[in-house]
């Protein structure tokens, strides 16, 4: 199946206001905003996938996604792809500290059907807990190096950091780490790739790294800028 017609499947039990190169969506009943669902696969909507795989969570009990970063300004750069692509406005909300000492935090709730589906259905991201069993979607596995990195920026933002005298991430999904190593392989950028058991949790996990000089091609702040 193609990317366009798996959106367009996604979107099956909304009411769909217009199609030209993006679906116009609203719930079939009662009082909801319109959402845009672009039907090209491009940076932005894969950078938003990376990093809600990375660091969001898809709602089971309603149709809901929520991102929490300690970056404000990644936060708000997310919430500037969802303008752009969606052409929704979400409102960014400081987390009540818990834990003395740690950084504050802010989440973006998304309440959007039409955004849950295309993540959930086009994207593979489960609902619930899914450190464990997500992985690299197939259209963003099957695309070209442009998207890929993208994706990439997307993971790294909300999931890399220092590793191994580098940098890289962690991960306790075995899938989603093969299929990391793959895009990393797909753009020739030469990575370690590691796995080691938790004692505490009796849990493998899985790890990436690559050199420093490598970090700069990752980085969300030199890519594009959605306007």
């Amino acid at each position: 199946m193609t990317y366009k017609q798996a959106v367009i499947d996604s979107q099956k039990n909304l009411k769909i206001i217009k199609e030209k190169s993006y679906l116009l969506t609203k719930a079939k009943y009662g009082p909801s905003k319109p959402t845009k669902i672009p039907l090209n696969l491009n940076r932005e909507i894969v950078f938003f996938v990376g990093a809600i795989i990375g660091d969001g969570h898809l709602r089971k009990d309603k149709s809901q996604i929520t991102i929490e970063l300690s970056n404000i300004k990644l936060i708000n750069f997310i919430k500037k792809i969802c303008s752009k692509q969606f052409e929704r406005t979400f409102n960014i909300l400081p987390v009540k500290l818990r834990v003395e000492g740690r950084k504050n935090t802010f989440h973006m709730p998304i309440d959007s059907k039409s955004i849950y589906n295309l993540l959930k259905e086009v994207f593979e991201i489960p609902s619930g807990k899914k450190s464990s069993i997500v992985k690299v979607p197939k259209y963003i596995l099957n695309s070209n190096n442009k998207i890929k990195l993208a994706f990439l920026k997307g993971i790294m933002a909300t999931e890399g950091g220092k590793r191994k005298r580098g940098y890289g991430l962690s991960t306790a999904s075995k899938e989603l780490w093969l299929g990391l190593e793959a895009l990393f392989n797909n753009l020739k950028i030469p990575i370690l790739v590691d796995k080691w058991v938790y004692k505490k949790y009796n849990k493998e996990y899985y790890g990436i790294s690559f050199k420093k000089e490598y970090m700069e091609k990752m980085m969300w702040e030199l890519g594009f800028e959605p306007r």
